[in-house]
């Protein structure tokens, strides 16, 4: 059956590398769950087979940021944890294979005729046949990844790269336990161009004024209660921010959110205490502080808020009073008025909600 699978990505790929530019990357993976002492005898083995393209500069973005590779990366990942036995869940972990597909950027942080290196991130799915245990609780999760490392350029058509990967899976907290899986380990393959690479245009300039803008945004989520199983909550966030674009591919601002957890009120249910309940209780207001990377209309947007005022008799056990949020947005258009994406919201690095949103720029000068 896997045979079948790789003879099929194969005759997919053939097509999709018959011009400039584009380029097949197998590469081969040996790593380890972490923490390392607590599953240091579970190595894990992988292969990546990465579709993707060489940008050329004939955009603003990529030009900025030093003519990047995007594609898409079909990952596979033998565990060998068949026999671990947790003690918190008094169970046997056995986790099996897993399968990812996620789309990515491969910059390059130096970048020389012969010698490059590079970074990659990258978001998408995972899936998990096994995947109903304390660490993967659900058969499909989300996949982070992150890697860093020199590539060695042969020829026009060959690359080689060892590179240092480290990779995330979680399922949102859509069931719980969460705990998530993270895997560290080392990547060895090459990268092969079968037309050659793209001739990149360094000669055309990018005139850009500095700009502010005015958003708003609505994002929603949904999560099962850490505090009664079984129990599924409604989370929403409703923001205002600021930005303002200091460069074609980098912008600062801040804003505030008005946020809702339908959690608050499993908790006064758990405690006995629903006659206390009250709706402004699953209320909270933070104001917040972003950076923004720009590829073009997709942007990379990283923040960090500071609750000012949140119910406080019972909180989630996972709350504090910060919290970060990483999340995706595509503008559509050339006016780049609306936008739609995905992110997370999370405390101290334990998620509270996937949330799914839409907004639009309401004002720029």
């Amino acid at each position: 059956m896997k045979k079948w699978w790789l003879i099929a990505l194969f005759a997919f790929a053939a097509p999709l590398l018959s011009a400039q530019g584009l380029y097949l990357e197998p590469g081969f993976r040996y790593a380890h769950h972490l923490p390392l002492p607590i599953y240091a005898d579970y190595p894990v083995y992988g292969a990546d087979i990465r579709l993707g393209w060489q940008t050329d500069g004939s955009k603003a973005w990529e030009k900025f940021f030093n003519y990047p590779l995007v594609g898409i990366d079909f990952r596979f990942e033998h565990h060998t944890m068949k026999d671990y036995f947790d003690e918190e869940s008094q169970k046997i972990i056995d986790l099996g294979n897993s399968y990812a597909v996620f789309g990515y950027c491969n910059g390059h942080i130096i970048k020389r005729p012969r010698f490059q290196f590079d970074y990659t991130w990258g978001i998408g799915m995972a899936y998990w046949p096994k995947g109903h245990n304390r660490l993967v609780s659900s058969p499909v999760t989300v996949h982070l990844n992150l890697d860093f490392g020199p590539v060695f350029k042969l020829n026009e058509q060959f690359d080689l790269y060892v590179r240092a990967v480290f990779s995330h899976a979680s399922n949102g907290a859509l069931k719980v336990p969460n705990k998530g899986i993270n895997i560290l380990g080392a990547q060895t393959g090459f990268r092969y161009f079968p037309k050659g690479r793209a001739n990149e245009n360094r000669d055309r300039d990018y005139p850009f004024e500095k700009y502010n803008l005015i958003y708003v945004l609505d994002g929603i989520g949904v999560r099962e209660s850490n505090t009664m199983l079984g129990h599924y909550c409604l989370g929403n966030t409703f923001e205002i921010g600021y930005s303002r674009a200091f460069h074609p591919c980098f912008r600062y601002g801040g804003g505030i959110d008005f946020m809702y957890t339908g959690e608050n009120k499993v908790i006064y249910e758990a405690h006995g205490a629903l006659d206390e309940f009250h709706p402004y209780l699953t209320l909270s207001l933070a104001p917040y502080i972003a950076g923004e990377l720009c590829y073009g209309n997709f942007i990379g947007h990283l923040s960090f808020g500071y609750y000012i005022w949140q119910p406080a008799e019972y909180l989630p056990l996972h709350y504090q009073k910060y919290y970060e949020r990483l999340s995706f947005h595509y503008h559509f258009g050339k006016s780049k008025t609306f936008f739609a994406g995905v992110g997370m919201k999370v405390h101290a690095a334990k998620i509270d909600y996937i949330e799914w949103t839409i907004g639009a720029n309401l004002w720029k000068w």
